[in-house]
């Protein structure tokens, strides 16, 4: 960091604990840089602006922030206005155990020895048994009028079943019930139809409510 931005950072620290009462444990990340400024879309999340959430930042909660997720490049954004002038800082992922965006919960963990930390959204809450969301974006070559031109591509997701702290995966309604006990497959089969769920295109609360469902069987995978 050379001295123009450390002062520039010295302000954005002194605006943040001045406006929000953040302090400097919160504020000691990287300034945002805008590299995909020439890209078509956005690298969020969501795309709407205002992402109102919290985050557990080295064992610190931290309520009523606006965060934004980049899942194009894995990192929490940390935002907000002073004086007209927006702010954005990268949150350090190494601090950050868990957040939340607009009542969507996310966990930052790796589930295995060898295993990288990732940033996973978490239906299911504290149940023992949970869905885990791994989102990513790439950036897509449009090549239009002879002129490389650029777009960032609609969030994709890895799909994750969470048994005893082991991510299981799926992408199907067959290959999820195939995931659990005999005796609880037909169960599980039986809500899928009365229930009109297609887990490829299902929506959060749809699937909320399929594994409150699931969790009542108190009951592993195979």
């Amino acid at each position: 960091m050379d001295s123009s931005q450390q002062v520039l950072f010295n302000h954005i620290y002194l605006v943040a604990e001045k406006e929000y009462g953040i302090n400097q444990e919160l504020i000691n990340g990287l300034l945002f840089e805008n590299i995909s400024r020439d890209i078509i879309g956005t690298p969020y999340f969501l795309n709407y602006y205002s992402n109102q959430g919290s985050v557990i930042y080295r064992g610190k909660q931290y309520l009523y922030l606006n965060l934004r997720y980049d899942i194009y490049d894995q990192q929490v954004l940390l935002i907000y206005l002073f004086n007209n002038v927006e702010y954005k800082l990268y949150l350090q992922k190494d601090f950050i155990s868990e957040f939340n965006i607009e009542n969507k919960e996310f966990i930052i963990k790796a589930f295995g020895t060898n295993d990288k930390a990732k940033i996973y959204q978490v239906i299911g809450g504290d149940l023992p048994i949970k869905i885990l969301y791994f989102w990513e974006k790439g950036i897509i070559n449009l090549h239009n009028n002879n002129s490389d031109v650029k777009r960032f591509s609609s969030g994709q997701k890895e799909t994750y079943i969470l048994f005893n702290n082991k991510l299981v995966s799926f992408n199907r309604n067959r290959s999820f019930t195939r995931k659990f006990l005999p005796k609880s497959k037909t169960a599980i089969k039986k809500y899928f139809r009365k229930n009109k769920i297609k887990i490829k295109i299902a929506n959060d609360d749809e699937m909320e409510q399929l594994i409150e469902f699931i969790n009542t069987f108190n009951e592993g995978n195979k």
